[in-house]
């Protein structure tokens, strides 16, 4: 029962450590690194005052054996004094990447010297990774366009009292993100084509527009799930020629990694039909 017991404890060990290096090695962290995201890598337990040195080799033995154009892109000092025990560097890993012919894995490297000691070298393997991130942008589910005023809150009355209120339509459109589980970033403009006043909906806040502004700029960060619904709410205003909504994204990107969608999806357009004007009681 003892041999037992041990045994399975050491294959939970074993599914336990293999967890943590997948966990430690998944697409978008640090030794897999999206192109087009940036990313700290941290060497500890040295000394504070000493010097280091980093750069990117194409060999795992590259002691010395610096890749120029990679180590380019490394965007914080390539060399400096050890502090609080640490030795950091920021590489800006390009969505254009292209690595030498043959090579999948690149190596960061750092140098440790200073006065009355010897150097001394550490390095990690990175395997730079494409960027799958995608967002698509469409009408909200069952929406169609044009599509007829929704009259909420009309009220017909003009007489004897006037408690005449033309009501309000509601519109949404569906922001859908792909390829990163992370939290995101979103920014995109709302085109009005009309006077009516409005608010929109998403991420959970709202926000009124009432300066008849003809372009409304968006921006939302850290976003969760992959999919957003924005909702818009405007007064209907008889009389008025096809009142419309456009959205325009201009940007989304994940708020770990920073790696920003490469092809944004095109602007979806929301027409409201004219709602006909009837004149005054007499």
């Amino acid at each position: 029962m003892k041999k037992l017991l041990h045994s399975l404890l050491i294959c939970l060990g074993i599914l336990m450590m293999s967890s943590q290096i997948f966990a430690q090695n998944a697409p978008g962290e640090k030794l897999q690194p999206y192109k087009g995201g940036t990313y700290t890598y941290t060497f500890k337990g040295i000394n504070d005052n000493l010097d280091y040195e980093f750069y990117i080799s194409t060999s795992n033995s590259g002691i010395g054996a610096k890749h120029a154009a990679l180590t380019g892109h490394i965007t914080s000092s390539l060399t400096g004094k050890v502090a609080g025990n640490k030795a950091m560097a920021t590489i800006t890993w390009p969505s254009s990447l292209s690595l030498p012919t043959g090579v999948t894995e690149v190596f960061l490297f750092v140098k440790i010297s200073g006065t009355g000691v010897c150097e001394n070298y550490k390095a990690v393997g990175i395997t730079p990774i494409d960027n799958n991130m995608t967002l698509a942008l469409a009408l909200g589910d069952g929406e169609t366009s044009p599509t007829c005023p929704d009259l909420t809150g009309f009220n017909a009355i003009v007489a004897p009292t006037d408690t005449y209120n033309p009501g309000t339509t509601e519109l949404t459109f569906k922001f859908e993100k792909g390829g990163s589980t992370n939290n995101w970033d979103l920014e995109f403009d709302i085109v009005q084509t009309g006077i009516g006043d409005y608010s929109y909906t998403i991420g959970g806040t709202t926000t009124n527009v009432t300066d008849d502004a003809a372009t409304t700029p968006v921006s939302k960060t850290n976003l969760s799930g992959n999919t957003q619904i924005l909702t818009i709410v405007v007064k209907n205003v008889p009389g008025e020629a096809t009142p419309s909504f456009r959205i325009v994204p201009k940007s989304a990107k994940d708020a770990v990694t920073k790696v920003t969608v490469t092809t944004m999806p095109s602007a979806v357009n929301y027409q409201i039909t004219t709602m006909p004007e009837i004149g005054d009681f007499e």
